[in-house]
């Protein structure tokens, strides 16, 4: 290369190498960092993306997916649902001293907020919903004072919410629910004073709500809902403020004064949307009111306290779109002016669950299309109209007649529950209505006749329920074949004949529950029943059905529940029924083999009673004993165990007997009888008790030859108790650890043998007059009072002591207190 190579080699490194220094490596390094914590990234959208090769000149990585640049510096981070999982490290992102927007949200991160956090004074918008980041929030998270928006929704973030969060005053937007905060709400919240939208709901903050929410003059939307917040509502905010969304249900909230009952005839103009359900709210909240407008209220949900009282008339409710007074106490008559065409906008009321009379009318709102009277106590007829219903819930009440009203009603109707009345009669057989139906339930009344063919012709009926009534004859032709049809219940009437299928080659996918049990269904189960492939629930129980149990069903790969029960079917059970199989009822019916193996996973209560013929094998069972289907190898079983346990008592008793006598024949080994013992050594201890005979005392020892033997291992001698001194036991001193005890024979009376009365006066030597039982023995006194002893028993009487002989020889010495004569035979018990 000539000098003007070289020279033009040095220039273009010189031009070069300024740009090269502008690269921002701290903010690769952090972009860098952070990626190698995810571990799976399905699309690629990072770790794809995100490596050197594609690093920009002027410094940042303007090409990388998710990354906002401004200049050379990162000016965003956005990583929004792209199911990225992995550990992020988001204190990395510390020296982004230019990062605007943090959004991760929807996806499978963990990790924690850090506290270096408080480095990033440009972040605007920060999302880290819907994650699974853990652990408290900062304090130093009240040290971004230029944050806009934040959301830490959808985490398992703990602990409580940070005073430190006033110092967020540019903050719009707070979102923390679904997390597991804890610990009352911060007085702080009030110093928020930017804040429009604050939702802190499903978490678990106590106490009351704080005051001076009020004083947040741009606030929209508060959402204090599902914690457990108690004290009483805050009327005040509620009639004072400019919020225009309140939720403050699923809490425990309770009324406070009278007088602030009246809240909704005063309630702010602001507030269009009002939920209070779910708390502890007691009296009658708006009974007298006069409610004529309810300002601008379009939503009210008190459903779920405790709220009684007639309801008022609702009289030209202009802007109430949505009134929810459901699971009250609420009496008197629902009120008429939100049947009719009067509720110019309502659209959805829900009286259910509450004690409303009277009767239903007419149904003539043009807007109403939600309606829900349920479980009240309505009488007489059905309503001639149903309006423009959509949505029409009259079940559990105390409705009567028939349901020729049925052809009147609104071809609207896509919901209809008229369950558990008393209506009578047959069931129209119109084809022309519920051209938009989907769930009929006319269950619990006391329907008869034939199910009519035209429910069959119900092009979009997904959910029938006619169970529980008097329906007769057999199911109507192509009912199992609709394929709108996914679940079909029929249980409990008088429905005959036979069950067809779809053939083979007309397969139902959509059929997912079939009940048809407790009718008089008989003959045998198709092999069609193969056709019901989706099916997930089979219940043809209390029926009369026999013969084989179709090999077919085994092609239900779907089915989770059968019950087959209380029917006649006969032969064995088929071998490969689906292993999605939960639940299975096979029991009262005449079935014979084995249980297949798969089967076995089910307990023997599935199978029997009945089936005296199907085996139940030992191996399957938790007992492990041998299970028959038969009643008399049921008995035998039953027998077997009360014969074996029998057995184990005998046995047992036996194995205690033989312990017995091998523990006294060691006894008896170990300890000699009075006879072996040499006379000179009874001579002396005759000698030594005569020579410390005091004629002074009179008291009364027995001494017995019956224990006498060799000493006791352990035994020790210590000094008598002060209670021991008391009662005269002078020098025998009992064995600490003596567990004897010892109760008075107080049945029996004193004897007719002449002992002389006792008369022991010194507490510390034995004195008064000894008898000897075994009249070969001669003890001293002296000798006797120096042997140690121990404690056998005590009574009201006196005390027994093992005395142990300076010979070795022990003996029992039973010591009588003053003044007390017994039998000779009390002395040898």
């Amino acid at each position: 290369m000539g000098f003007v190579g070289r020279f033009l080699f040095l220039l273009l490194l010189v031009v070069t190498t300024p740009a090269l220094g502008q690269l921002p490596s701290q903010d690769i390094l952090a972009l860098l960092a952070f990626k190698k914590g995810i571990t799976h990234d399905p699309a690629g959208f990072v770790t794809d993306s995100w490596n050197d090769e594609s690093i920009d000149f002027n410094g940042c990585p303007a090409s990388w997916n998710g990354v906002v640049c401004n200049g050379a510096s990162v000016a965003g981070v956005v990583l929004d649902g792209h199911r990225i999982s992995g550990v992020a490290d988001l204190s990395v992102f510390a020296n982004l001293t230019m990062l605007v927007k943090l959004s991760m949200a929807n996806n499978n991160l963990s990790g924690s907020l850090p506290s270096n956090v408080a480095s990033l004074k440009s972040l605007k918008f920060l999302d880290i919903s819907n994650n699974r980041f853990s652990g408290p929030i900062p304090d130093d998270i009240g040290s971004l004072r230029s944050l806009q928006n934040m959301s830490l929704a959808g985490n398992n973030f703990s602990g409580p919410l940070p005073d430190s969060i006033d110092g967020l005053a540019s903050l719009q937007s707070l979102d923390v629910s679904g997390n597991a905060l804890s610990g009352p709400l911060p007085a702080a919240l009030k110093g928020l004073r930017s804040m429009v939208a604050l939702n802190l709901s499903y978490n678990a903050f106590t106490k009351g709500i704080p005051a001076g929410l009020g004083l947040l003059v741009n606030l929209q939307s508060v959402d204090l809902s599902w914690n457990q917040l108690d004290g009483g509502v805050d009327w005040k905010f509620l009639i004072e403020s400019t919020v225009t969304h309140v939720d403050f249900s699923g809490n425990l909230l309770t009324s406070t004064t009278p007088k602030e009952l009246k809240f909704l005839a005063d309630i702010s103009e602001t507030v269009v949307y009002l939920n209070l359900s779910n708390n502890k709210l007691t009296g009658s909240l708006i009974d007298g009111v006069e409610l004529s407008t309810f300002g601008r209220l379009k939503v009210l949900d008190l459903s779920s306290n405790e709220l009684s009282g007639d309801l008022p008339g609702f009289n030209y409710v202009y802007d109430l779109e949505v009134l929810r007074l459901a699971n009250n106490g609420f009496t008197g008559f629902v009120p008429s002016g939100l049947l009719k065409g009067d509720s110019l906008v309502l659209n959805q009321l829900d009286l259910s669950a509450n004690n409303l009379t009277g009767h239903i009318n007419m149904i003539t709102s043009t807007t109403l299309q939600i309606l829900n009277l349920s479980s009240n106590a309505l009488f007489g007829d059905l309503p001639l109209l149903a309006g423009s219903c959509t949505v029409l819930d009259l079940s559990n009440n105390q409705f009567r007649g028939n349901l020729s009203v049925f052809t009147k009603w609104s071809n609207d109707l896509e919901y209809v529950d008229l369950s558990q009345n008393n209506l009578t009669g047959s069931m129209p057989d119109v084809s022309s209505q519920f051209l938009r139906l989907n769930y009929l339930n006319l269950s619990h009344n006391s329907l008869a006749d034939t199910i009519p063919e035209a429910v069959v012709l119900y092009p979009k009926l997904t959910v029938l329920d006619l169970s529980s009534n008097q329906f007769s004859g057999p199911i109507p032709a192509n009912l199992l074949s609709s394929s709108m049809l996914h679940e079909l219940y029929i249980q409990d009437n008088m429905l005959t004949g036979g069950v067809s299928f779809p053939g083979s080659l007309s397969k139902n996918l959509s059929l997912e529950v079939l009940d048809i049990s407790g009718n008089h269904f008989s003959g045998s189960l198709p092999d069609d029943v193969v056709s019901l492939s989706g099916l997930r629930v089979l219940d043809i129980s209390s029926n009369n059905f026999s013969g084989a149990l179709p090999a077919t069903v085994t092609k239900l790969v779907a089915l989770t529940a059968l019950d087959i029960s209380t029917n006649q079917f006969t032969g064995p059970l088929p071998d490969a029924l689906p292993d999605t199989l939960q639940s299975l009822n096979a029991s009262y019916n005449d079935l014979s083999g084995v249980v297949p193996v798969n089967l076995r996973k089910f307990p023997e209560s599935s199978f029997h009673p009945g089936n005296s013929r199907l085996e139940y094998p030992a191996s399957s069972s938790g007992s492990g004993n041998s299970h028959s289907g038969s009643a008399g190898g049921k008995s035998l079983s039953t027998g077997a165990k009360i014969g074996l346990v029998a057995a184990s008592i005998v046995l047992l008793v036996i194995l205690i007997l033989i312990a017995i006598v091998c523990h006294y024949k060691r006894i008896s080994r170990q300890f000699p009888s009075s006879e072996k013992v040499s006379d000179k050594n009874l001579h002396r201890a005759t000698k030594d008790i005569e020579s410390m005979k005091r004629k002074d005392n009179k008291g009364s020892s027995e001494v017995s030859a019956d224990d006498l033997g060799a000493p006791r291992k352990g035994s020790t001698s210590e000094a008598p108790s002060q209670e021991e001194k008391l009662s005269g036991v002078g020098a025998f001193s009992p064995s600490k650890g003596s567990r004897f005890s010892w109760s008075p024979d107080s049945g029996e009376a004193y004897g007719q043998e002449g002992l002389a009365r006792l008369d022991v006066r010194s507490p510390d030597r034995l004195a008064g007059e000894l008898h000897f039982l075994d009249e070969t023995i001669t003890l001293t006194p002296e000798e006797l009072s120096r042997a140690p002893a121990e404690v056998l028993g005590r009574s009201s009487h006196g005390t027994s002591y093992r005395a142990t002989l300076e010979n070795g020889v022990f003996l029992t010495v039973k010591w009588l207190r003053e003044g007390v004569a017994r039998p000779k035979r009390e002395f040898t018990k």
